[in-house]
């Protein structure tokens, strides 16, 4: 809905300031026209100037009118663009005008003015609007490129488009994002909605260890991808509403069309079926994780009981589930296990091993903790 100039802050000012503008400039019309007319100095150019003055009033005032109604329209189409965006837009018109400047002056100088100048104008608007495209379609490399990448700001209804990717929780979890990412997997400006920032906040203030784990390993992974110089992110406002965070990243990423980074299986299906594209964090980092064989041995800390009777959980840097026969009575010891079987499962690789004990005489190649990802 359009709105009045009463409705801007400062609108009825700026209608009034042109339409002053203009009657002074009618008035003076007038009174020019007047004289040149020969009309009486009295009644005459009284009555022209009179005339002319309120002429001026109308069209200033129709004019004044204009010029908010499209000053609000630059208005709201700015604030649906990023200031990157604007910035990035302005510099690349800046380049093509000196671009275009120095393609048609040697023309200027010596062809024929009623020819040269369109052309000059014609090329000079062309090549600002190509360079205006062109530096907004680029404006987050050209930030990062000037060391503005890794930024945390706040966006609201700009942030639209596959440039876009809307982050689930559980991608944060999973420290492989960062790897996927650094190594250029991954590109464009990474969107954290609030709503998943105050989930990875409530697990990182749980009493249960393991939550408090996968809570902190979230905002450790968020706080490493705002290092990155390959990728923005932002921090995303806008509440869709709804009770579950699933529910919102679904509508939020349906809404805007950005495609949804996550590691869980069912959310990634229900996106699917509502035609919201979806990045498999699991399929992305499968090729860049080097294999873990059976046979190896990994460092590992018993983080909790397996469901099983005797079993321990442990879990590799990356996320990944490891499962330890004979370990259920060893929790938080860290100790050296050998990987017996790798199941794949829709969540990722889950690793079974059993503990090796110290006066095992027998070789195993051995894995750093830095190779387990």
């Amino acid at each position: 809905m359009a709105r009045s100039s009463s409705d801007v802050p400062g609108g009825v000012v700026f209608v009034e300031l042109i339409r002053l503008a203009v009657v002074v400039l009618a008035t003076a019309i007038s009174l020019d026209v007047s004289s040149r007319m020969g009309a009486d100095e009295g009644a005459g150019q009284l009555v022209l100037t009179a005339l002319g003055a309120g002429v001026g009033y109308v069209v200033g005032g129709v004019l004044g009118r204009f010029a908010q109604s499209r000053m609000s329209d630059v208005e709201r189409t700015l604030q649906e663009v990023s200031a990157s965006e604007i910035v990035a837009g302005t510099a690349g018109m800046l380049l093509g005008l000196v671009i275009a400047a120095g393609v048609t002056w040697p023309v200027l100088l010596f062809g024929g003015k009623a020819f040269t100048v369109p052309m000059a104008v014609i090329v000079m608007a062309t090549m600002a609007w190509a360079g205006m495209r062109l530096g907004r379609s680029r404006a987050g490399d050209l930030l990062r490129f000037l060391g503005a990448g890794g930024r945390l700001p706040s966006s609201s209804g700009r942030a639209r488009g596959s440039a876009y990717k809307l982050l689930d929780s559980s991608a944060l979890v999973d420290g492989r994002l960062v790897d996927v990412c650094r190594d250029g997997w991954m590109e464009g400006i990474l969107l954290v909605p609030e709503f998943v920032l105050y989930e990875l906040q409530g697990l990182a203030d749980s009493a249960d260890p393991e939550r408090r784990g996968r809570g902190q390993r979230g905002l450790d992974t968020l706080a490493s991808l705002q290092r990155l110089s390959s990728i923005g992110v932002e921090v995303l406002e806008d509440d869709p509403g709804g009770e579950e965070v699933d529910t919102k990243l679904l509508k939020l990423a349906r809404l805007r069309g950005t495609p949804l980074v996550t590691t869980d299986g069912n959310l990634a299906r229900v996106a699917e079926v509502q035609g919201i594209p979806v990045r498999n964090l699991h399929s992305l980092a499968e090729s860049l994780r080097p294999p873990v064989l059976p046979g190896q041995v990994l460092p590992l800390t018993v983080a909790k009981r397996g469901r099983e009777e005797g079993q321990g959980v442990g879990y590799l840097p990356d996320g990944t589930m490891v499962v330890v026969e004979r370990a259920g009575d060893r929790i938080g010891d860290d100790l050296s296990v050998e990987v017996t079987s790798i199941v794949s499962t829709s969540r990722g690789r889950m690793l079974f091993a059993s503990v090796l004990e110290a006066d095992d005489p027998t070789p195993r190649p051995r894995l750093l903790r830095g190779d387990a990802g």
